[in-house]
């Protein structure tokens, strides 16, 4: 069957560098081993994750400065279908850095541009224009000049024109406003999810009725909530699940998050149920994990860590 559409938006882009240290230290100067650099920002990593699973999707990312020059042809290289849009000022760069004597891992998240108002409806406007059917995934933060309301005004544009069903992955008032339209998806991390509801880190029990708030009232048709070393949880009308984490080295965070959404979306756009769906979502998570650097889920690995995924039905 023929998978459906897929479109992801990053406003926010970035190109990630990753370095190895022996030692973090104050004050001295700390000598990087191996380095990389990899084209980043939530969408685009969606984007990559879907490539790599054999789909075809295609990324809309703003594109300004030298850096976005080089963040547009290192999306380029993994052959991913793009298409950018400019803005004046450069397009941001994180860093993490591995220790190796600890294996921690330490990540610096740069704010990014600011955008102006031509700069950003440009973004929405490709956006709302690309995503006429299949599955519309905005993904990432939104940088400096963009409203809080902005994935709503998307949520509106693709409601309106009967497009794609909006996945969402964001935090704070971009995910609020959001839901007040109405979302297919949305992916919030525990931390994003307790920021939502405005309290401390809920219970499982305090997740689960929230999440099922959110569909009764219909503002999300599904919610996935990942939630670290306490596993995942799937809510929809119908079905309402749970994922153990599963048990592997963790050699690093990043691109964890995105390779569980990128899976999660592909799953739903081939038409597979649910079930099967959370469970590759949840491999490709505990897949990413074991990557080291900016590393995302790769196929052997889910293949392998998919049969260990236990779901539990509430």
């Amino acid at each position: 069957m023929k998978t459906e559409n897929i479109v992801t938006l990053t406003m926010n882009p970035a190109i990630d560098v990753s370095a190895s240290v022996k030692q973090m230290m104050t004050e001295h100067k700390i000598r990087c081993l191996k380095t990389r650099r990899d084209p980043g920002g939530g969408g685009i990593n969606v984007a990559r994750v879907l490539k790599r699973f054999g789909a075809d999707p295609l990324a809309i990312f703003p594109m300004g400065g030298p850096s976005g020059h080089m963040l547009e042809r290192l999306v380029a290289a993994e052959e991913v279908r793009h298409q950018s849009f400019m803005i004046t000022r450069d397009c941001r760069a994180n860093f993490t850095a591995n220790e190796l004597q600890t294996g921690k891992q330490f990540r610096f998240v740069l704010p990014g541009p600011t955008l102006g108002e031509e700069e950003w409806t440009a973004g929405l406007g490709l956006m709302s224009a690309a995503a006429s059917s299949g599955f519309a995934v905005g993904s990432g933060s939104l940088p400096r000049g963009v409203p809080n309301d902005f994935y709503g005004r998307l949520a509106r544009n693709l409601r309106v024109q009967g497009g794609a069903r909006l996945v969402l992955d964001t935090s704070g008032p971009p995910l609020k406003h959001a839901l007040d339209v109405g979302c297919y998806l949305v992916k919030p991390s525990l931390s994003e999810f307790a920021d939502l509801l405005g309290e401390g880190t809920p219970d499982h029990a305090k997740c689960l009725e929230a999440a099922k708030t959110l569909v009764t009232n219909g503002k999300a048709e599904i919610v996935a909530l990942t939630m670290g070393p306490d596993g995942a949880m799937l809510i929809s009308r119908d079905a309402s699940m749970y994922a153990k984490p599963v048990p592997v080295t963790v050699r690093g965070t990043v691109g964890a998050g995105d390779s569980f959404l990128g899976l999660l979306v592909l799953s739903l756009a081939k038409r597979e149920n649910l079930v099967e769906a959370f469970r590759l979502a949840c491999a490709a998570g505990a897949a990413a994990l074991v990557s080291p650097g900016t590393g995302l889920a790769a196929p052997e690995i889910v293949a392998q860590l998919a049969p260990q995924v236990e779901i539990k039905q509430y």
